[in-house]
């Protein structure tokens, strides 16, 4: 089963147990140019709070019943003639809130993980650290 967060309602003040709910679907099988990612860690940013708010910022904001909007860093497990990434590859990108995703992979990048340890990428560069150093574009 793939678990997810999914915004349930707008924030207002504090975010409370009823801003989110927890759903299960079936793991997303990849099409023809697709990759089938398992994504073990996000990245909680401060940023997520204006994402869950109807406010007018540099991108748009997560809207109801979708998967809350992270930063991942994940592992192919499913290639399906892909011509960047492989089975096996890291690698990082907007996942969000799931166990697993499916992407094209525009907008993601290879992580070169011989360089550090994917905890590291998630501690010391994380989302707002990550350098052309640690990704292959």
């Amino acid at each position: 089963m793939n678990k997810q967060i999914v915004l349930a309602q707008r924030l207002y003040g504090l975010p409370k147990p009823s801003t989110w709910t927890f759903q299960e679907t079936g793991i997303p099988e990849p099409k023809d140019g697709d990759v089938l990612i398992k994504q073990p860690y996000i990245s909680l940013d401060p940023a997520m709070r204006g994402w869950i708010r109807d406010v007018k910022l540099y991108i748009p904001p997560v809207a109801i019943r979708d998967i809350m909007r992270a930063g991942i860093f994940g592992k192919i497990v499913k290639a399906n003639n892909h011509r960047k990434f492989k089975l096996g590859d890291f690698i990082f990108g907007w996942g969000g809130i799931q166990q697993y995703t499916i992407t094209n992979g525009k907008d993601y990048c290879k992580i070169v993980h011989n360089k550090a340890t994917l905890l590291k990428f998630l501690s010391i560069t994380g989302m707002l650290g990550t350098t052309p150093l640690t990704l292959e574009y």
